[in-house]
């Protein structure tokens, strides 16, 4: 098993996107704790893997002991699979505890948060809401294996994947474009996803903050400098 993740808008989906290929499965905030989240978790699974009977979902919510423990039956039923999914801000801080206390890979991206802030915000993240996520997840990063950049993973994914192959204990393939036809249609949650339908690697999102016309708030600079940007 393994988990990845990061701050919202930091690349995750887009790693999620990568790191399915053989022999990994890695799925796009399943919430296993989260029985309203099942369409994102055990129904993907049941999609992707018809002839395998995977165990039921309690009706109850869990908590997030119980739902790694969900996690690893799933990936009992799966053979040599190796089973992962990311999540993002404190919902990842909180799998990754218990992870990192499991001797289970847990893996981080995080981004230039002025980057991530140039689109429009979905309804339930303010700019407030999110300079918090972004430094829990920097005052975090001691819980994972595996950090690198949303900035070296456009630019080098070779040296990233590479690294992320040493922690995960198996050859990843370097994917810089991909079948369209390939991204889940649970990846595609807001509009700011539609670019991986492009099944292009893109560069063209770093530095965008720059000649944006969004202003931003002293704190989103300081998140900034602080997480070394």
């Amino acid at each position: 098993m393994f988990l990845i993740g990061g701050p919202g808008f930091s690349g995750t989906t887009l790693l999620t996107l990568l790191l399915n290929q053989d022999p990994l499965v890695c799925l796009d905030e399943p919430d296993f704790h989260d029985p309203r989240q099942s369409h994102r978790g055990i129904t993907v699974l049941e999609n992707l893997f018809p002839s395998v009977k995977f165990p039921a979902l309690p009706s109850e919510p869990l908590d997030f002991g119980r739902a790694v423990e969900f996690v690893r039956e799933c990936e009992k039923v799966l053979g040599k699979k190796n089973l992962g999914f990311k999540t993002c801000d404190y919902t990842f801080v909180e799998y990754a505890r218990i992870y990192k206390d499991g001797g289970f890979p847990v893996i981080c991206i995080v981004r230039d948060i002025r980057d991530a802030m140039v689109r429009e915000f979905p309804s339930w993240v303010t700019e407030e809401s999110m300079n918090g996520t972004y430094r829990l997840i920097w005052r975090n990063l001691s819980l994972c294996d595996l950090w690198f950049r949303y900035e070296e993973l456009v630019a080098d994914p070779a040296s990233v994947m590479n690294r992320v192959s040493g922690i995960l204990g198996c050859s990843l393939e370097v994917l810089d474009r991909w079948d369209p036809a390939s991204v889940h249609p649970q990846m595609l949650k807001l509009d700011r996803h539609k670019s991986l339908e492009s099944g292009i690697l893109s560069r063209d999102r770093v530095g965008i903050w720059k000649t944006s016309n969004r202003r931003f708030s002293p704190e989103s600079h300081e998140t900034a400098k602080l997480m070394g940007y």
